[in-house]
């Protein structure tokens, strides 16, 4: 899945190609890498700042955008003209293109029922579970994509000791906010899903909230590093989410900023929006 993303295999991006009558994918690599992954996202911000004529969604993903447009609207063909024009005159894998990147701080509470394939993956690599937690918090995870579910994060890259496959049997449930590994990756949940990555941990904050604007406060080219919590801090942070306060993370320089001690290190609260029907404060 990861690859080197030298100038040879540049050389042969972007590439186009119609995935049915109405979506056209723009691919920026072959592999996932963050040269690939920056281009992409570059992409997806300048689009989304363009008037298209007949596109409905931009769709960025770990090395390519897919592009849903209206085929009653526009002709697939000119559609396909129009975006090879977005696409000229522009190095997409060049560094004054890289969107701007906030740097966040998520904790996590690992192992025990919050993470309950911690010791999977421990026996599986033949480290301590306190090795593998180490492992997961050694150095920040950029955001390559929201995908699957509203506000799935998918991060990376991880250590060497996390290229494990998934599993082979889908687990039925996971709660949101479990943060899984596989292939290299982590994956951060924002509603309770299935899911066949292995879950080391659960964090109280929850990515996607349809009353919130924007719903998403992680996004795409975002960057994390995980702090490890306890249960209790974590109780305590869940709790406020359902009374009514909205956990959200705190970006580096917000915590650099604020001298105070909150829960974790890392977490600030704010009201939610009302229930539709009920009246704000």
């Amino acid at each position: 899945m990861n690859g080197s993303g030298d100038k040879d295999d540049r050389q042969e991006f972007p590439r186009l190609h119609m995935v049915g009558e109405a979506l056209l994918v723009v691919e920026f690599g072959a592999c996932l890498t963050p040269a690939f992954n920056d281009a992409a996202i570059a992409f997806d911000n300048y689009v989304r700042e363009k008037e298209v004529e007949g596109l409905q969604e931009s769709m960025p993903a770990n090395r390519s955008v897919a592009l849903r447009f209206d085929p009653l609207h526009v002709d697939p063909g000119r559609f396909r003209n129009m975006v090879e024009k977005l696409l000229e005159g522009h190095d997409w894998f060049s560094p004054v293109l890289r969107p701007a990147r906030r740097c966040w701080r998520l904790p996590v509470s690992y192992g025990g029922a919050m993470g309950p394939d911690l010791e999977k993956i421990a026996d599986r690599v033949g480290l301590s579970p306190e090795k593998v937690v180490a492992a997961h918090l050694a150095s920040p995870q950029r955001v390559f994509m929201i995908g699957f579910a509203p506000g799935f994060l998918y991060t990376g890259m991880l250590p060497e000791i996390f290229q494990i496959p998934r599993l082979q049997k889908i687990k039925p449930r996971v709660e949101a906010g479990s943060v899984s590994v596989a292939v290299g990756q982590s994956v951060i949940s924002s509603t309770a899903h299935p899911t066949g990555w292995y879950t080391i941990g659960r964090t109280p904050f929850v990515n996607f909230n349809p009353r919130r604007e924007p719903p998403c406060q992680i996004v795409a080219g975002d960057e994390i590093s995980f702090v490890a919590i306890d249960e209790d801090e974590f109780e305590f942070l869940h709790n406020r989410a359902g009374q009514g306060l909205q956990s959200r993370p705190c970006r580096q320089q917000d915590a650099k900023e604020d001298k105070r001690q909150k829960p974790g290190g890392c977490m600030e609260a704010e009201r939610s929006m009302p229930e539709q029907g009920e009246s704000g404060e």
